[in-house]
């Protein structure tokens, strides 16, 4: 799928190969050869998404912007596994970005580095070329070794990957479709994006969105997401009978490649890109999980804290300039929605 965003349409190769639901939309460019694996979504709506030649993007993974702050550009030959989440960022030339890896706003990866499954580099981090990177934080951990990153480029091509994923991160295994038969209530407008799956129970409030190639399944349970909450790209939404509802409140927003099980999640908290939230936890009213997190089952995350880390652990209480920002990336996600529902 291509879509406008606004009056930005992709500009995209005759050559390019989509996956099942793949998608680009708004200001995006690439070069020949651009390969997208199933549900691989590329957003260019708040900023501009600049591909090389050759690049590769696995299934579900996703490329996005900040909101007129930070482009994304990425170099020629460039590889992303599946469920890795380029965000806003700067790729060199012949880059490796594993299975469920995250790059983030601001940073700079050079040419010919492999960034390991699962690793997370930090906002404004600057990779050198040539290294093997992982961790949360990506730290370097040796040169790479000849024919190494090779491998991996045909590796992730095939779709396997010479390693997994750690268990704590958002696993390629997550569910392709819907549990049980979509019950949609909602009372006024919301968005549901035309690659998002969803099934079972689901209560939408106003403004309440869910963005592409995201899976949200109450199954035999029931979901609920508050108004002007937004579920950002690759989520997995998950409850059941078995582990409970997940109730999300009001003006929260879920970051990209996020994982959430049954629990409650509380107003105007945030989830960073690519945590996983095991079922069983609340985070309460103007708290946030940070990026990459993994909360383990039955925490209570407290109102006005930041938890960090995997496992998730108190990093530091929130600053008014955070809470700020999270307000304006629900004003930022209502334009968004709208203009999406207004067939860009």
């Amino acid at each position: 799928m291509l879509i406008p965003y606004l009056a930005y349409h992709p500009s995209i190769p005759a050559d390019a190969r989509f996956g099942v639901h793949a998608l680009i939309a708004g200001r995006a460019t690439a070069g020949p050869g651009l390969v997208l694996g199933d549900y691989a979504t590329v957003r260019a709506d708040g900023e501009s998404v600049t591909m090389g030649a050759h690049v590769f993007l696995g299934v579900r993974a996703t490329v996005h912007i900040a909101h007129d702050v930070y482009a994304t550009h990425i170099g020629d030959g460039v590889s992303v596994g599946r469920y890795g989440l380029i965000h806003a960022c700067t790729l060199g030339d012949g880059v490796v970005v594993g299975d469920a890896a995250t790059v983030m706003d601001g940073a700079i990866v050079g040419a010919h580095a492999l960034v390991l499954p699962g690793a997370m580099v930090p906002p404004r981090k600057t990779l050198a070329g040539g290294l093997v990177y992982a961790g949360s934080p990506a730290q370097p951990l040796r040169a790479l070794e000849p024919g190494e990153l090779a491998r991996w480029h045909a590796a992730l091509r095939a779709h396997r990957s010479p390693e997994p994923a750690p268990q704590t991160d958002l696993s390629p295994d997550a569910p392709a479709l819907p549990g049980a038969a979509l019950r949609l209530v909602h009372p006024g407008p919301v968005f549901v994006a035309a690659t998002a799956h969803c099934g079972g129970a689901l209560e939408l409030a106003d403004d309440a969105s869910i963005y592409f190639a995201c899976v949200v399944d109450a199954h035999d349970a029931r979901i609920v997401l508050g108004r002007r909450t937004n579920v950002q790209d690759g989520s997995l939404l998950a409850a059941s009978r078995a582990t409970g509802d997940l109730v999300v409140g009001d003006d929260v927003t879920i970051g990209h490649n996020v994982r959430i099980g049954a629990g409650r999640i509380g107003h105007r908290a945030l989830v960073g890109m690519s945590a996983i939230i095991a079922d069983g936890v609340v985070v309460e009213d103007d708290a946030c999980v940070g990026a990459g997190a993994f909360v383990e089952p039955g925490t209570r995350v407290p109102s006005g804290w930041i938890w960090a880390g995997r496992p998730a652990r108190p990093f530091r209480e929130l600053r008014a300039a955070e809470r700020e920002g999270f307000a304006d990336i629900i004003t930022v996600y209502a334009q968004y929605s709208a203009t999406y529902r207004g067939g860009g």
